[in-house]
Parts: C-alpha cells; structure tokens; sequence
C-alpha cells in the first residue's frame, strides 16, 4: 500500500498548493452556479397568469416584466373594454385573470382569460389579445387541457412589426403530440403564419 501511495506527487510548494485548492473548488463551484442560472432563467420566463384586478407589487410579482412600485396587473379600463367587447353579460372583473406578454416597446400586450364557462364551449374557451393602448389584436378558441409541462400560450423568438410572435399549442388525437400555431403581428393584429405537429417536450423550431 506503501508503496502505491508513494507513486503520486506531493505538492509541497504553497503556491502550488492554493493552485491545486482552488482547481478543486472550481470543480464543484462553477456546476454549481450553472445549475443555479439556467434554473433561474427558466424561472424567470414562467408564464404566470393573474388576477386581473389584482395590485401587485412590481418588485416581487413578476408574470414577466413589470418595472418597481405598484399598480394593478391590468388597467382597470382594459380590463373593463375586454370584458365588455367579448361577452354580453355574465363575467365577473374579479374573476378574470391575465398574462402579461413582453413586447419590442410598442406597449405592453394582455392577454385576457375571462374564467367564464359563457366563453367556453366545444372548441375551447375564448382568450384575447389586447394592446396596453386598449387595441384588440386577437381573439382564440382553445382548450387550456394541456400534457404536463406543455404551456397554451408561449412567447416565440421570432419578432415581426415590433411585437414577439405567439406559439399557441393544443392537444391532438395522440397523447404524445401536440399542435403548435405561430401567430405574429400583422399591421392591425396577430394572425397565423405557420402550424406545425410536435411530440410533447419538443419545441415549436
């Protein structure tokens, strides 16, 4: 056993040494914060749908970007013409909820799940898109029964007239596929552009 030992280097000199320690920290550190950044990337782009009415404090509640101090997830007024240009009567303000979605800087986007079995039928329930400055720029049918880890709404890298484009996805025949819509920004309003098939997990490219 002697003898086996004796075949490795003994490191005496002290700069060798804190060389060789902190060769070894690198090992366990640097996995380490990589774990912890991509987790927090992922975390960070969570879709979050919230009350609409609700106050929030924009330092801690972040459905994706909001700047500092409070205000409500959605103007009152928007959340008002939302309700009022989709349904006839029948939908409770404090009910509906609402996902912000980041933009190029042409005001934030909204888009309005109305928690109303009035806006539901075979086809899904309603959702719609709105723009900050009260426009409504798309209006959907879908089902929110999704696979697990599958999101109804998903904000594209592709960015078209100044807005990102949107992946809408829904379920299939197939327990293992699901079908994913591309709508982007056309002039007026979002529009499809493209539809494909994909196994569940896998991305809309």
């Amino acid at each position: 056993m002697q003898s086996i030992i004796n075949r490795f280097p003994v490191v005496k000199s002290p700069y060798r040494q804190a060389l060789l320690a902190m060769g070894c920290m690198g090992l366990f550190v640097v996995p380490a914060l990589f774990v912890r950044v991509t987790s927090h990337s992922r975390k960070g782009s969570e879709q979050v749908w919230m009350p609409a009415s609700a106050i929030a404090k924009r330092c801690c509640v972040r459905p994706w970007r909001l700047p500092l101090g409070e205000a409500q997830i959605a103007p009152a007024s928007l959340i008002q013409t939302a309700i009022t240009q989709n349904s006839t009567g029948g939908v409770d303000a404090d009910k509906v909820k609402v996902l912000q979605v980041p933009n190029q800087g042409k005001g934030r986007l909204f888009i309005f799940d109305f928690q109303s079995v009035q806006l539901c039928g075979a086809g899904g329930c309603l959702y719609a898109i709105y723009q900050e400055s009260g426009n409504l720029l798309l209006t959907v049918l879908a089902d929110p029964k999704l696979p697990k880890g599958e999101a109804l709404f998903k904000v594209d890298d592709v960015v078209r007239n100044g807005f990102s484009c949107l992946v809408i996805t829904q379920t299939t025949t197939s327990v293992q596929t699901v079908l994913r819509t591309q709508y982007c920004y056309q002039g007026t309003g979002f529009v499809r552009v493209n539809e494909v098939l994909t196994q569940v997990g896998q991305g809309f490219n």
